[in-house]
């Protein structure tokens, strides 16, 4: 696992900690199931025909007060929704079915008419409107695990899965048995252990009736799994070994790519880590993938730069530009402005910085999203404040301010310490030694009243201003004296600070 960096919006971020993407092999971009056919599907014709009739069935049914066939309907309804790929419209039809199920249960006289045709020579066999209420409540039930699934609630999913297995005992059920076996298989790949993900995998991967395509994309996300339980040379080898085989498939080959790259760097293998990374981003965008782009761009930008090539960082997160307008998605265009200010300021071009950290600021406000804003002022303050000139240590000095009160107003005391930390350290550089020492007095009380866990991402913040309170107090003493070399440092755009006193 790689140590934790900062992850503000402005943060040219770690592709292996960044959140919301998968294990340790973060920055890649994980494929998406919608559970529905696609628009251009052939069946999708046969699914708006069903999805009517069975409309016009219920709207029969109910005007002849037939809860039976109504309960049928509504169940039959709900499969058509989630064969069209809509299971929130879907999930409300099968609990409305069920709902009719614990109705004409209730009642008794649905069950004692259905036996007494079925066992009577002289009458006709039930009809529609007297359903098996067992077959249709096992039915209704799996219809409403499916689209809880398709939804992503994973855990009302396997709830639902559960109690459907009841109506799975016995020989002539073992369908239903095997198709809960997969829907519980595609749960746990979606959101169980890696221990329990890899054994769905294993089994999808082997199982003859899936098409290659799929068997492809569950060992993309076997790989991913391993890298995420730190498993690299399998991840790196798995990874190879679908690059190999799915040449025709460009968009799984970039993704196979990324994990290769996450498997590399942990290994300890940067340069070819980044070589891997590279070619998947460039995948990426020769497929006109918008998404994977927005995605991939932040972490590899944030390795290139750590590696010494901001100027290439500052390509890619140019060229993802375009993709999150395409989406768009102004938060994404935010973070990634952001992420440019600093790649830009990283590279020694300020001016740069400052435009691209200004449109951060106004896509933020755009969004009445004072976080993000803050922290675009934040990593301008810290682009300005590297030049020591007067007019720009001012408007640093404002931008941290602004920043500072945001934080403070949305319960984030550590970032708004840091930046009274920061307005410390840019006027110890400016030897206004003075107002340093009241800003770095401000900024220890206000780290000494924040829980330690929040200080954990600076550990070194407490002692730094404590040992420049000391190097303060000797300079004010002899001001013709200079500073120690390591004094007055600047946390940067990670918000870290060395601890010169520890």
């Amino acid at each position: 696992m790689f140590p934790q960096e900062p992850c503000g919006p402005h943060f040219l971020q770690n592709p292996d900690t960044s959140p919301g993407l998968p294990g340790p092999a973060r920055g890649v971009v994980p494929l998406r199931h919608s559970g529905g056919m696609a628009d251009e599907s052939p069946l999708r014709d046969q699914a708006e025909a069903f999805l009517a009739d069975a409309q016009a069935r219920l709207t029969a049914a109910l005007a002849a007060g037939q809860s039976g066939s109504a309960a049928l309907q509504r169940a039959r309804i709900g499969q058509a929704l989630l064969l069209l790929g809509r299971p929130g419209e879907a999930l409300p039809e099968f609990d409305e079915a069920l709902r009719y199920v614990d109705l004409l249960r209730a009642d008794g006289e649905h069950e004692r008419l259905r036996m007494l045709q079925s066992v009577s020579a002289s009458l006709p066999m039930p009809g529609e409107n007297l359903v098996d209420l067992d077959a249709l409540e096992a039915v209704s039930r799996f219809g409403r695990a499916q689209a809880l699934t398709q939804l992503g609630q994973w855990l009302a999913a396997r709830t639902a899965v559960a109690e459907v297995r009841p109506f799975a005992r016995g020989w002539t059920n073992r369908r239903l048995r095997k198709a809960l076996d997969e829907l519980d298989d595609e749960i746990a790949r979606a959101d169980g252990t890696s221990r329990e993900a890899i054994g769905a995998l294993d089994r999808a991967i082997t199982d003859p009736r899936l098409p290659e395509g799929d068997r492809r994309t569950a060992r993309y996300e076997r790989a991913v799994h391993l890298a995420e339980r730190e498993q690299y040379d399998e991840a790196m080898r798995e990874s190879l070994l679908l690059i190999r085989d799915c040449d025709d498939d460009p968009a799984l080959t970039a993704r196979a790519r990324q994990v290769l790259g996450a498997a590399l760097a942990g290994l300890g293998r940067d340069d070819d880590a980044t070589a891997s990374l590279v070619e998947a981003f460039d995948g990426f965008r020769a497929i006109g993938d918008a998404s994977a782009v927005v995605t991939a761009a932040p972490g590899l930008a944030w390795r290139l730069s750590s590696t010494g090539n901001p100027a290439r960082a500052v390509t890619v997160l140019e060229s993802a530009l375009p993709s999150a307008r395409e989406l768009g998605d102004a938060a994404a265009e935010a973070d990634l402005q952001a992420a440019l200010g600093t790649a830009r300021d990283e590279a020694g071009d300020l001016v740069g910085a400052i435009a691209a950290f200004d449109a951060a600021v106004s896509l933020a406000e755009s969004l009445s999203d004072p976080i993000r804003a803050a922290d675009a002022r934040h990593g301008e303050a810290i682009a300005r404040g590297r030049r020591l000139d007067p007019h720009d240590a001012v408007e640093a000095l404002a931008l941290l301010e602004a920043a500072r009160a945001a934080y403070a107003d949305n319960t984030m005391p550590e970032r708004a310490a840091e930046c009274t930390h920061e307005a410390a350290s840019l006027l110890g550089r400016l030897r206004s030694y003075d107002a340093a020492a009241t800003r770095y007095a401000a900024a220890r009380d206000e780290y000494r009243a924040i829980p330690e866990v929040l200080r954990a991402d600076d550990p070194g913040a407490l002692a730094d201003c404590e040992y420049n309170l000391a190097v303060l107090t000797a300079l004010m003493q002899t001001p013709e004296s200079p500073p120690p070399p390591d004094a007055f440092a600047s946390g940067g755009h990670g918000m870290r600070h060395a601890g010169t006193a520890a």
